[in-house]
């Protein structure tokens, strides 16, 4: 575990399962996964029921791993 202090004089601690520090080689940017905001869910589930549109979801087993694509991947 690590523990930093913010120059708002908030404290974060951090760790890591086995103890080695986080990735150096890839950017903040290429090791984030984004989720999409409640409020933009809710809305278009609201409007697809108003429309009376079919809704489907699916699962994407290792989408987000963090290996290197090669050729057009479509997710």
């Amino acid at each position: 575990m690590s523990l930093k202090q913010m120059n708002s004089g908030q404290k974060k601690g951090r760790g890591c399962a086995d103890g080695r520090p986080q990735c150096k080689y890839m950017s903040k940017e290429d090791k984030s996964s984004p989720t999409v905001a409640v409020e933009s869910l809710m809305l278009s589930c609201t409007i697809y029921a108003e429309e009376q549109r079919d809704v489907a979801t699916a699962d994407m087993p290792l989408a987000f791993m963090q290996a290197d694509m090669i050729g057009k991947v479509h997710v």
